[in-house]
Formats: C-alpha cells, structure tokens, sequence
C-alpha cells in the first residue's frame, strides 16, 4: 500500500480500483481552501506488493505502469475520486458510469464550475507538454469519440451546461453556468434532476441502447425554462449514434440517428387546452403504441428501432406541463372547451413522428430489392370562429407505413440469399398502409350541431414469390375500409339528461357517453377492425 506520509500537511486521496500507481491530491491549506494546479502530477512511488503488474487500454495495448494518468487539475473532489475509479476500470462509454449524477451532485452543491480531464499513454514515456494541451483540447471537444451536454436554461435567465466526453485515452468533464450565481433553489432543482440526467446516460450507453428520457422531461417547470440534451456515442463497428433531445413550455422534441436507423419526434404543448385527463391520455398512448407495434409486426420492422420509437412516444406524451390538470388557460383561441369537446378528443397533444430504417440490399442476385421500413404518424387540431357560441373545432390523426422485406418460403427456415440460384427461394413483401380520422365538432348559438368522426384504412400487400431465383407469383393484395359516425344525437340526449340532472330532474348519462366515445375517435389502421 503506497502511503502519503511526506505529505503530512495533504489530505490522502482515497481511490478504490486504481490500476495505476498514481494519486491525484490537492494541497489543503489550513484554512480549508483548494489550490490547484493544472496539468500538474503527484507522484507517490511505485507499489512494490504486486509484481509484474499490467494496465491494459481499451485497444488492448499494455499502459506502462511507470507512466501516470495526466490529469488537468490535481483538485481533490467526488467528480475526480468517480474520474479515477472509472479511468482505471472500465472504457468507452461504459467510463461515464455514474459520473453524470456525481457531476450535477456537485454542482448543485457548490455551484461552481467544473472542468477536469485524465488522459492515459500507452506509450512508455509520459506527454509532452503539447501533446498533452492538445489531447486535452480535443477530448473537451465535439471530436471526442463519445459525448454527452446536458443545457438547462433557468426561468431567471441562467445557463447551466454540463459536458462529459471520452475516448480510448481519455475522460473528461466540464460544469460551466453563466448569467448569474444559483439560487438555492435552483440548486436544490439541479441536484433533484442528478439521478434522471445519470438514467438517460445508462440507457443511451446500453447495448441495445434504451431511452430512458423520463426524468428530463418532467423538470421542475417554475425552476426551468428548457432542457437540451445532445449526446454522440461511438458504436463497436465504428459508427456513430446521436440522440438530441429538448424540451420547454411550448414544444418537446427527440431527434436519434444511429446504425438501424433514425427517428424524429415532435409534441406541440402551445395548445393546452386540448389535452385531456390522466385517464384519457392513457387510454390514447395505450391505443397508439398498440398502432406503433401493429405497424412494426406487419412491415417485419427492426424491434430494438421500434422500441426506442415507442419509448421515445410515450415519454413526450407523458407528465405535460399543461392540461386539463394543470392551471394552464383550457382555450382554443380564446374559446373555452367543454367536456364535450374533450370527449371527442384524443386527450394528447398535437404531434408529429416517424422512424425509418436504413434501406439494406440484402438479396445480392437482385440488388433492387430492399429491405426498408418507414412509418410515420401525427395528429393536428385546428378551430374556427370567434366566440363561444359559433365555433368549430377539427382534429385530423394520420399514419403511413411503407415497407419492403424477404421472408423464407416456409416459416422457420433459414434465409441465405446468394447469387447461387439455390439460394434464391424466398418471398419478397412489399407493404403500403394509410390511415386517418378527422373528428368534427361544431356549435351554433351555443346549440351543439356537429359531433362525429370520419376514419378510413387502407393496407396494399404484394408478395413476390422466388423458387430457384425465377420468379412464380406476383399478388397484389389491397384492402380498404372507411366509415362515418355521428355522434350528434346520443349526445344531444345526454346533454338534455345532463341539464335536468343540474336541476334536480333525473340522472346525467353525459360522463359515461363521453367516455364510450373516446375509443371510437382514435385512429385505427386496420380495415379489417375499423367497422367492429
């Protein structure tokens, strides 16, 4: 064990896990205060109880043990201590572990900035000064091979940003805030946020990657004004995926590319006043990931894709700043809705969304046919009129699905294509689906005068069959169904009962009407179900 003994005015720096035989340490002056020194190294001798001991770098090459970490600051604190374990024990990505919540821990416990950076050498002489400058310029840089910006802009108009990169050789971080000192309880809002900001690093630094996007997305609204995340993970193969994601009091977007694929994603929170009950908008995110799922199944598309699609759908979706539980203005230009209204609603805000898939010609005797998966889905409100009395109010939902695959002439078999005729056995799905609803709601001198929903599905399947590469079967296959509900009566009736109930005459039917027709206004791409 390597002691600090000639150090006796220093405090030790106590690391687990340390494979080189090196401590960083601040010198404590006796008042407590921190001094340190730049791309400065305390070395404190070898340790003689393990012998022939090695350090491997993520490259595999052996780090000279005589060598040590170079590090931007010798500070002593919990972002440098998590630094050294996660240096000395893991690589890549896997380094942030736990380091995005110890940097925003402490952060919101001193608010003050933060930047340090180690850098190891498989070399077998340490960096030149230059060197150094410039590995560590670079690592604090967009070039650094992972990287990871959480921006969070205060109500009070302060910035907070905060920086985590690596590469091969190299971890680094930084903690900047401008405009302004915290408050406390911008502190108290930052450190709240440490173990959200650490959950969506875990699940973007997973393999498969998840997006575990919750927590920054339900931030504390009277705290802060936005949230940015942008993150640049490099993949085993050598590629990269970029995720950005941000959110405020208007808008909430995801925005992910990657290998499989890349989707986009956009919530309009402007318009409050058409979100719906908790209630309501489970049932519609239940409906519609059950539309995402469908869409997947049917155009054979990449699942771990379309898992993050749904993750990211059902997270924008979830914890508005606004609605109906809010205290957010319940109006459409200036126009209050009822419960009628909502009860031909989705509940869920305006949107727009698609995710594809990289086109793969995966058949080489016929490099024209390719696997593709491409869905997209939205939903958009408009109104009309100007008063309470005379309005109308028109919800369009929407999706499309085109995809082409290979399937095996019998399930379960292997798919090998070749140029070898032998090979060319297979079945060729070409899939082309669109759905819509339009509900239309509309008053005229107070009276309710329109109520009901237009849906419409169509599926177009064509299936090419090969035996021996020539071609047997060619069928197109189209389906289609539409239909019009009108809503007006059953609801004038319910209104009716409903107003004798306020005066003492009967019992109101309207709550019950209103939620049996939620489930008939949300979009339904399947022709064979929309007339059930």
């Amino acid at each position: 064990m390597t002691t600090i003994s000639a150090l006796s005015a220093v405090q030790p720096l106590v690391v687990a896990n340390i494979a080189a035989n090196t401590l960083m340490v601040d010198a404590i002056e006796p008042s407590g205060s921190t001094v340190s020194s730049p791309s400065s190294i305390v070395s404190l001798g070898q340790d003689t109880s393990v012998s022939n001991a090695q350090t491997y770098t993520p490259r595999g090459l052996v780090a000279d043990p005589d060598v040590p970490p170079a590090w931007e600051s010798t500070r002593q604190d919990k972002v440098t201590l998590a630094m050294q374990g996660n240096i000395s024990t893991f690589s890549g990505v896997s380094r942030f572990q736990g380091l995005g919540a110890t940097l925003l821990t402490q952060l919101a416990e001193n608010g003050k900035g933060i930047s340090q950076s180690v850098i190891t050498s498989s070399a077998n002489k340490a960096l030149e000064p230059s060197e150094l400058a410039a590995a560590q310029a670079k690592l604090h840089s967009s070039a650094a091979d992972n990287s990871i910006s959480l921006t969070l802009k205060t109500a009070s108009g302060k910035t907070v940003q905060l920086t985590l990169s690596s590469n091969d050789a190299g971890l680094a971080v930084q903690a900047e805030v401008s405009g302004g000192e915290l408050s406390d309880d911008e502190l108290t809002a930052l450190g709240q946020m440490a173990d959200g900001f650490q959950s969506a690093i875990d699940g973007l630094t997973a393999r498969p990657p998840q997006l575990k996007l919750d927590a920054l997305t339900q931030y504390d609204t009277k705290v802060f004004s936005s949230v940015d995340l942008n993150t640049r993970v490099k993949l085993d193969d050598g590629s990269f995926q970029t995720l950005t994601l941000q959110a405020d009091a208007d808008q909430r977007s995801v925005s992910m590319g990657g290998a499989s694929g890349s989707l986009n994603m956009s919530v309009d929170l402007k318009n409050a006043a058409i979100i719906g009950n908790s209630a309501q908008q489970a049932k519609a995110l239940k409906g519609y990931v059950s539309q995402i799922e469908a869409a997947r199944q049917r155009g054979d598309g990449d699942r771990q894709l379309l898992s993050m699609f749904e993750e990211a759908f059902t997270t924008l979706h979830s914890n508005y700043p606004g609605g109906q539980a809010s205290n957010a203005p319940q109006t459409v230009n200036s126009i209050d809705l009822t419960a009628t209204d909502h009860g031909l609603l989705t509940g869920l805000a305006d949107f727009s969304a698609s995710v594809s898939e990289k086109p793969d010609a995966s058949n080489p005797a016929r490099p024209n046919e390719f696997d593709t998966f491409a869905y997209d889905l939205s939903q958009a409100t408009r109104s009309k009129g100007g008063d309470q009395l005379n309005r109308s109010i028109v919800q369009d939902q929407q999706s499309h699905l085109l995809a082409s695959y290979h399937k095996p002439l019998t399930a379960g078999q292997k798919l090998d294509l070749t140029r070898d005729p032998k090979s060319q056995n297979y079945l060729y799905y070409q899939i082309n689906d669109q759905a819509s609803s339009k509900t239309r709601i509309g008053y005229e001198k107070g009276a309710l005068v329109e109520a009901s929903v237009t849906q419409s599905a169509s599926q177009s399947t064509r299936i090419s069959k090969y035996v021996m590469g020539h071609l047997e079967d060619d069928t197109l296959t189209p389906v289609t169904s539409s239909k019009t509900r009108n809503f007006l009566s059953v609801l004038q009736q319910a209104l009716q009962q409903d107003k004798e109930a306020r005066q003492g005459r009967g019992i109101s039917s309207l709550k019950d009407v209103l939620v049996s027709l939620q489930d008939k206004v949300l979009l339904q791409s399947d022709p064979g179900k929309l007339n059930t």
